[in-house]
């Protein structure tokens, strides 16, 4: 589904090939984040230390987590291509899309977990490919979007 993603918007690499540079840093930075989120998730849940009627508060501190993590990480990202490739427009989609992608990678990290252990599965062997999945697919989708949004390549 990734590769369809990426197919869809083959134009807009065709024009601007320092677009692809960017992906891998996009996909593996929110997978990390995912992964993190995860792990943090199936520790507290272990131990007792999340309240699962009080949920939403243990999800919205986690995305905070991952909002500021993406923040910092997107400003360093958006001079480093900015820098690199001369363009404030790409540094600007990606700082944002890395941003995005890293908030949304550890809220699903948090959540995800949260649905199996309600569904009485697995959360350790279930989380990380469904969390992999639906943030590389939605990361693509808004670095593309924000790509043709700000540099306007189609």
């Amino acid at each position: 589904m990734a590769g369809a993603v990426i197919g869809t918007f083959e134009e807009t690499l065709e024009t601007m090939a320092a677009v692809a540079f960017f992906i891998p840093l996009i996909m593996d930075m929110g997978g990390n984040l995912g992964t993190q989120s995860s792990s943090i998730f199936t520790r507290a849940y272990v131990l007792g230390h999340i309240n699962m009627k009080a949920f939403s508060k243990h999800l919205a501190k986690e995305v905070g987590v991952g909002l500021s993590i993406g923040v910092m990480l997107g400003i360093l990202a958006a001079i480093a291509a900015t820098v690199w490739q001369g363009s404030p427009e790409l540094g600007i989609a990606v700082g944002l899309a890395l941003a995005a992608t890293c908030t949304l990678a550890s809220g699903l990290g948090f959540f995800i977990p949260w649905i199996l252990v309600r569904l009485g599965m697995d959360q350790v062997a279930g989380s990380d490919p469904i969390i992999t999945t639906i943030k590389d697919i939605t990361g693509l989708l808004i670095y593309f979007f924000l790509i043709n949004q700000f540099v306007g390549l189609i």
